[in-house]
């Protein structure tokens, strides 16, 4: 029998990315995270797109690695939290407010579930859709907008506006299939949006407004921070696999065997364009089907890359003039920022300066936090810390009179 005590401040994050399916064990009981064990599967059976395409495949797959990393009788002892990476995850904003008649009255716990609760309920979402997350952004108290914790003030009207992550109802619960399958008790499931600023970030940036640009295989999203709250979210339909498609056309071969090639001889590094190596565009059993020389291949690939690259950056300035901002600052984060020479190229190939979400504030191997694709599941073990004492502070009563009060009401509530 494992002893509980080992597993305290322990939790578990499963990432379910477009391309690959991760399991970590950390430990959230000091300033900054520790990772003490990660588990990996590229392309795992059963799933495409970080959606999941065959239930059986894809519970095999998580249960390989979920048994490498704990032994099965330690799992009722360590909290699940899950990151969904695809591109089906939106964010809507809901606000509402609530009237004390004409008496002030004093800002606890209880007014702040209301008002929540409330919004929540007036929100009009589509009936197809999975609330996934609920987040409070900020509170109104009386004319006061901006309030980040409002408990303790006097007040006439409380507001709050919502942050609400929401998913397609269908190809959500097929994910969560997948957990009640291995029996597994899940906290949450998370968008990657939040998770990935949390590692990223420092709170300075967050102040001075800055624009991560995500690109996932399968899409790209941009998320915008500013005075020091998430301040949008939008996301493009270009990918990292649509230069694996534009790769798969020009060479006449499958998208597979593009895709292999890729990854193994693409890169940004303008000096590698002179190379007369061969490249195997394919390869069965073990024999080269039909190669190029890699300075043509690298040519298309610059070609692709520059014009996918320029649709991109072009919709991250309309998104930001949209928003109103001028000049913040870029992280570029994601699979495909990996490509060799990705970060000197956009700067000059485009004049834009930024830098790679490497995680910070995380105590991992060092090959792992300077992967920006791991950067959503590094960041989930941040935002576990720091959103569990926030949501402590706003929505749980303080002192043994307030604690008893509260009881009362959510009685009441209950049976009456």
């Amino acid at each position: 029998m494992s002893d509980p005590a080992e597993f305290r401040h322990k939790c578990v994050v499963v990432y379910i990315g477009t391309r690959k399916l991760v399991a970590m064990l950390g430990d959230i009981g000091e300033v900054n995270p520790r990772i003490n064990r990660v588990e990996e599967s590229l392309s795992p059976a059963g799933f495409d797109k970080g959606l999941v395409c065959n239930l059986q495949n894809a519970s095999a797959s998580l249960e390989k690695l979920l048994n490498a990393l704990l032994p099965a009788e330690a799992w009722d002892q360590v909290p699940v939290y899950v990151v969904l990476g695809n591109s089906r995850i939106k964010m809507h904003r809901f606000s509402s407010c609530e009237y004390f008649a004409s008496e002030r009255r004093t800002i606890t716990s209880h007014e702040i579930k209301s008002v929540v609760q409330q919004t929540r309920n007036v929100a009009t979402l589509p009936l197809t859709e999975s609330i996934l997350q609920a987040i409070p952004e900020s509170f109104l108290v009386n004319d006061m907008p901006a309030v980040r914790n409002p408990v303790g003030l006097e007040a006439e009207r409380l507001g709050v506006t919502l942050q609400i992550y929401t998913m397609e109802f269908q190809s959500f619960r097929n994910i969560a299939k997948v957990f009640e399958a291995l029996d597994l008790t899940v906290e949450g499931y998370f968008p990657k949006t939040l998770p990935l600023s949390e590692a990223v970030l420092e709170d300075a940036e967050k102040q001075e407004s800055v624009l991560i640009i995500d690109i996932a295989d399968d899409a790209t999203q941009l998320v915008l921070w500013k005075n020091g709250m998430l301040a949008g979210v939008r996301t493009l339909s270009r990918g990292g696999h649509q230069l694996t498609q534009c790769l798969a056309r020009d060479w006449n071969i499958e998208e597979r065997d593009a895709e292999k090639v890729k990854e193994k001889f693409a890169t940004l590094d303008a000096r590698e364009q002179a190379s007369e190596e061969l490249v195997p565009l394919v390869t069965r059993n073990e024999k080269v089907q039909q190669s190029i020389p890699r300075k043509d291949f690298l040519a298309n690939f610059f070609k692709h890359a520059h014009a996918w690259m320029a649709e991109i950056l072009r919709e991250a300035d309309g998104f930001l003039q949209d928003e109103k901002i001028r000049h913040p600052h870029i992280l570029f984060t994601g699979g495909a920022v990996m490509t060799e020479g990705f970060l000197e190229w956009v700067q000059k190939e485009f004049s834009r300066d930024g830098r790679l979400g490497s995680t910070r504030h995380v105590e991992a191997a060092q090959e792992i936090v300077r992967d920006p694709s791991m950067a959503p599941a590094l960041g989930m073990f941040r935002w576990v810390a720091t959103y569990e004492r926030a949501q402590e502070a706003l929505f749980t009563p303080r002192g043994l009179v307030s604690k008893t009060v509260a009881a009362a009401r959510d009685w009441f509530t209950n049976y009456f």
